[in-house]
């Protein structure tokens, strides 16, 4: 097994938790965003403690990976609380489109293909039947929701890309950046927020999100990114909004409506443009 392949692994493992968030975000929606995000994070970073001396390298890349996490989760999580859950999700997970698209910017040497701008028009057009396929009952009060799912949707590739450029570091300063973003949700919670008694139902959720999409996932996208070509990792990435969007109709209450079925079908046609840079990389075939 090659190097790039065995990259491929953990990338897909993180996807698979990555596509439970917004069901167990769903789940814990009555809780205040950011006192569900502090104890996510600073759950997930329990599982560096096995290298704790490799938990804060150099004050950049902590700063990077910190402002990243806080950055994509916060306008991710408040999406939610202005925009249907299924449908802010589908725009945020145009970031695996834009990965593609944005790493030109962070590595010169990569050239875009014309699929690329053919999957962008593509998925542009499945957020605007997302956003305008509603008829009557678009409420103008969603659009703050969707603002915020497509700042998510640009954060993740910019943190990522700009992560891989910085080169390498150990994989256990993820749990440096998920301590130190815990500590700061939770000062935002104390701030703004009201106070929370905790049900142990939710303390559940809360501990499986830290173990799983905010523990796990992000040490295995962490090793995945350092190791592997992150245009064929983005490539992968591709699957998380469909198995997200089935979740959230599988183990919520939101509904799969034509114009969303519609929306989803465009975004993932668009986004899998992608794909053909997965199947012709030199480095699954040597």
């Amino acid at each position: 097994m090659n190097k790039n392949s065995h990259s491929l692994a953990p990338g897909l493992l993180a996807i698979i938790c990555w596509a439970s968030l917004a069901s167990l975000g769903n789940l814990v929606i009555h809780l205040p965003p950011f006192y569900v995000l502090g104890v996510s994070f600073l759950t997930g970073s329990l599982l560096a403690l096995r290298k704790p001396k490799e938990m804060f390298v150099d004050l950049k890349t902590t700063a990077w990976g910190t402002l990243g996490y806080y950055g994509y989760h916060f306008l991710l999580f408040y999406s939610f609380r202005f925009a249907p859950a299924i449908e802010a999700n589908l725009i945020n997970y145009l970031w695996p489109m834009l990965m593609v698209l944005l790493t030109p910017l962070f590595f010169p040497k990569t050239k875009l293909k014309y699929y690329h701008f053919f999957g962008a028009l593509l998925a542009t057009a499945g957020c605007i039947v997302l956003v305008f396929g509603k008829g009557a009952e678009f409420q103008s009060n969603n659009i703050k929701g969707y603002l915020l799912a497509l700042g998510a949707a640009f954060s993740w590739p910019i943190y990522s890309l700009g992560k891989k450029k910085m080169g390498s570091s150990s994989v256990w300063s993820v749990g440096g950046y998920c301590f130190l973003t815990g500590l700061l949700c939770f000062l935002t919670h104390f701030c703004i927020e009201p106070r929370v008694v905790l049900q142990w139902n939710d303390a559940l959720i809360l501990m499986v999100m830290g173990l799983g999409p905010f523990g796990f996932a992000f040490y295995a996208w962490d090793y995945s990114l350092l190791k592997g070509n992150p245009q064929v990792i983005g490539a992968l990435s591709y699957l998380t909004p469909v198995l997200s969007t089935l979740g959230l109709v599988l183990f919520t209450d939101q509904m799969m409506t034509l114009p969303t079925a519609l929306a989803m079908i465009l975004i993932i046609a668009g986004a899998s443009s992608g794909l053909l840079d997965f199947l012709l990389s030199k480095d699954l075939v040597k």
